[in-house]
């Protein structure tokens, strides 16, 4: 828990930071500081002035054409519709963002792309803005065709292409579904190509399409700034975000490998101190629903790629695609107390995976989250390099692995007090080739299983200690000679259900897999040198000897 403290004072230090020189452009009329301006889609007049609910704007061209200032707030009438793009210009301060709300009661304001424009509500090259309230959808129009309706499209899009720090973002309580982007894959083979899917696309034109899209660009990939564009402060909480490609949240950095684009690095990442390497800081996804029931192109739920210092948590990530939760080239990250269920592989994609802390991940954090009914629970793809810890969270019931090992020889993980329960797979915990030569630590973790001999992936680099294996018989790796053999004694089945916006993450399903008096898990375990503060339901950790699983009794 002592990361997280560093990361609320990081917050603090954002937030008292001063503003970069609002953006200049579209000049008339000017807004005045801390004043509201009310928009009516069927009662306003563009003419009117706008400062009460009876002088109301009408229209997003006219929302758009005015550069708003620190404090002002931007309010649309609950019920209205708007069709287009809403970009309202100008620039808050740390102390006085400018504020998109709504007014009034019933139903959310929405902003409708409809497919006609690249983002439905888009600030670019600004900074200190709150965005709050709405409801926001960008589909095109279906063709007969599948996924001919696929384009580069965003719910919500916050961007910037001139070099410096843009700071202070704040998505809260919006809604965002139903965007038609299309999916374009890092690598793999064009001849998987098909209306709305590309294969090959390199990292630049890749995996940023979706419901609320943070990244940065160039003017000129051939003539690039000498400066990157970084985001400082990203907070995205209490929202709701469905049916959404290629992903629900996308966090990207430019990095200049579009054919005729000179190099800038500052997107990816060959090793841990990487001087090119120019990270978005201090981000916080909280408190959010996402789910792709109704598309087969969902893909990610988060992809969270180029940040340093980030906190996701208290999310549920259902029925979505390749990945719950991934994090790619990213530095100093906590995962924790999500729900994420149910993942597929989707739209050519190869994953279907709970979390993954994925390719060039180092300072990752996953502790508290309940994981289930995916294809992997989690996935440990760190190619080229990586360390992770990976303790107190429950993975239960998914189908193909439930601790999937495939990362490069470079990485690292600590894997520690997990509760593993399968149900459906003949692997427990599976990895394979060069995945066998990374460092992998598996110590304190109940690994049950209903299924007989589930595989458990052994080699040299692969150590077991002091784990317990349960249910049905299990091939125990011969080098955990501090094994427990037994029956752990769960309180209950584990029960179905996932967490819906209403309830968030329902992790208390998940205490079925505590464990009863006089279970072989209790004060069995052995010590962990910083093993954080709590278990999975918040019992303080142990003094003496620990107790084995993501339970404390």
């Amino acid at each position: 828990m002592r990361r997280f403290k560093r990361f609320k004072s990081c917050a603090a230090i954002v937030a008292a930071l001063t503003a970069i020189a609002p953006q200049t452009a579209h000049a008339e009329p000017v807004a005045q500081a801390g004043t509201a301006y009310y928009v009516d889609a069927a009662a306003g007049n563009d003419s009117a002035s706008g400062l009460d609910s009876t002088r109301a704007w009408r229209t997003l061209a006219r929302v758009n054409s005015t550069t708003f200032q620190p404090g002002d707030r931007i309010l649309l009438r609950a019920g209205g519709r708007w069709t287009g793009q809403l970009w309202p210009k100008g620039s808050g301060t740390a102390a006085t963002p400018i504020t998109i709300d709504r007014y009034g009661t019933g139903a959310a304001p929405r902003v409708d792309g409809a497919g006609q424009v690249a983002d439905a509500v888009r600030l670019s090259n600004q900074q200190f803005w709150t965005i709050r309230g709405l409801e926001v959808t960008n589909q095109a129009p279906a063709t007969g065709t599948p996924g001919q309706n696929l384009k580069d499209l965003r719910g919500i899009h916050v961007t910037g292409d001139r070099g410096g720090r843009l700071e202070g973002f704040v998505v809260d309580g919006v809604h965002v579904h139903d965007v038609t982007g299309e999916v374009n894959w890092i690598s793999g083979d064009t001849a998987g190509n098909k209306p709305g899917i590309n294969f090959k696309m390199g990292w630049d034109r890749s995996k940023k399409t979706g419901g609320i899209v943070f990244d940065t660009g160039v003017p000129n990939p051939a003539a690039p700034p000498s400066t990157p564009t970084t985001l400082h402060g990203i907070t995205v909480q209490n929202s709701v975000i469905a049916n959404t490609s290629f992903a629900g949240i996308v966090v990207k950095q430019y990095t200049g490998d579009l054919p005729g684009a000179v190099a800038t690095g500052w997107g990816t990442r060959t090793k841990a101190d990487d001087p090119k390497f120019a990270p978005h800081t201090n981000v916080f996804i909280r408190g959010n629903h996402i789910s792709h029931p109704n598309t087969e192109y969902g893909c990610n739920g988060m992809y969270i790629t180029n940040v340093r210092h980030a906190v996701i948590e208290r999310n549920v990530v259902n029925r979505t695609g390749t990945s719950g939760i991934e994090t790619y080239f990213a530095d100093d990250v906590t995962i924790q107390f999500n729900e994420v269920s149910e993942t597929k592989q989707r739209a050519g994609g190869a994953d279907s995976n709970g979390i993954d802390p994925d390719k060039g991940t180092t300072k990752q954090v996953v502790q508290y989250n309940y994981t289930h009914d995916n294809g992997d629970g989690i996935l440990l793809c760190q190619f080229v390099f990586g360390d992770v810890v990976v303790r107190y969270n429950v993975i239960a019931r998914n189908t193909r692995y439930q601790i999937y090992l495939h990362s490069d020889k470079a990485a690292r993980a600590s894997v520690y007090n997990n509760t593993i329960y399968n149900t459906r797979s003949n692997y427990a915990i599976y990895g394979y080739g060069s995945s066998l030569q990374s460092t992998y630590d598996i110590t304190n973790n109940v690994v049950y299983s209903t299924v007989a001999n589930a595989a458990i992936t052994t080699s040299p680099t692969v150590r077991y200690r002091n784990n317990l294996y349960g249910g049905a018989t299990l091939p125990v790796p011969g080098d955990d000679t501090s094994a427990v053999r037994g029956d752990p004694l769960f309180v209950a089945s584990l029960g179905q259900g996932t967490g819906t916006p209403q309830s968030g993450p329902r992790l208390d399903l998940a205490y079925a897999l505590k464990v009863r008096s006089g279970s072989p898990a209790i004060n069995t375990g052995t010590q962990i040198s910083n093993p954080g503060s709590r278990d999975f339901a918040g019992t303080p950790l142990y003094q003496g000897k620990p107790d084995i699983g993501a339970f404390e009794s």
